[in-house]
């Protein structure tokens, strides 16, 4: 029988500890740093993005908003879509407006949406993710993108067994599923099939048919495509189980048991538990 959300459970001294390293990743004036330490800060809008999303996740309040807001408009207004993507996104999070509005838009306007080439080797899932900010920037803008024809090129690609990628595999499988949903577009039910399929004892997902590759990535990516696409997920306990096996003594999350955390991939593991688990609440601090 598949388990359902509601019957799993996140230790609340797991979301302490995560709380504790995301805060041990705040610098002095404000943002956050993965490098943070008693003699090196290098406060970036990556780490500033990633570890308000993971505190947002836990439910707590963030410190220093004043502060962090500042730091954000206080950055250059780039023709990038990571960086547009993490000064709104974290503007929006802090519920703060931007003074640089208008330059924001008109960068984000300029940005092209290009579809990569899914038939080249190697794996396209960052050229994807690109695409995914491009679409998500230019919607909440509303701004026009091509949303049927580059849905049209995306489905295409689908495997005929379900699944994206040469082969198919849930990181491709992932990203595009959320470029769809930006298209409202979706796959065919093949593809939840496929997911599902690739469900696995032990690590939660594994990679593709023939790979385990059990790590964080991996484990959230089955999560994120289950959520997506509305199914139940298989081995649901073993992903919630695996997914805390990657947090490390200092309360961050690695990619895999026993390596080194990171900002970002604490929001990852954060995001996976809260599809799993239902919201997150770590316990009270003084």
């Amino acid at each position: 029988m598949m388990e359902t959300r509601q019957v799993l459970h996140v230790p609340v001294s797991a979301l302490t500890r995560a709380h504790a390293y995301l805060m041990g990743r705040q610098c002095a004036n404000g943002s956050f740093s993965f490098y943070r330490s008693e003699y090196l800060e290098e406060p970036n809008m990556h780490d500033t993005w990633h570890a308000l999303s993971a505190l947002c996740l836990l439910g707590t309040s963030v410190p220093r908003t004043a502060d962090i807001t500042r730091y954000i408009i206080g950055q250059p207004v780039l023709h990038q879509p990571y960086a547009l993507m993490f000064r709104v996104r974290s503007l929006r999070l802090l519920a703060s407006p931007d003074p640089q509005h208008a330059a924001v838009r008109a960068a984000a306007a300029a940005l092209t949406a290009a579809v990569p080439d899914l038939e080249r080797p190697g794996d396209p899932s960052d050229t994807l993710y690109r695409l995914r900010l491009v679409l998500w920037l230019k919607r909440y803008f509303g701004l026009d993108f091509p949303a049927q024809d580059i849905a049209r090129i995306l489905l295409a690609s689908e495997h005929p067994g379900g699944g994206f990628g040469r082969p198919p595999n849930l990181l491709v499988t992932r990203q595009i599923l959320a470029v769809l949903a930006l298209c409202n577009a979706y796959p065919s039910t093949r593809t939840a099939t496929f997911v599902t399929g690739l469900a696995s004892p032990g690590s939660g997902f594994r990679l593709t048919e023939q790979s385990l590759s059990p790590n964080l990535e991996t484990t959230c990516a089955g999560v994120s495509c289950c959520h997506r696409l509305g199914v139940s997920i298989p081995h649901a306990t073993d992903a919630l189980t695996f997914i805390l096996d990657c947090q490390t003594g200092g309360g961050g999350f690695a990619r895999a048991p026993g390596a080194l955390p990171d900002l970002e991939l604490t929001h990852l593991a954060l995001s996976g538990l809260t599809v799993l688990a239902g919201a997150l609440r770590p316990a009270p601090h003084p």
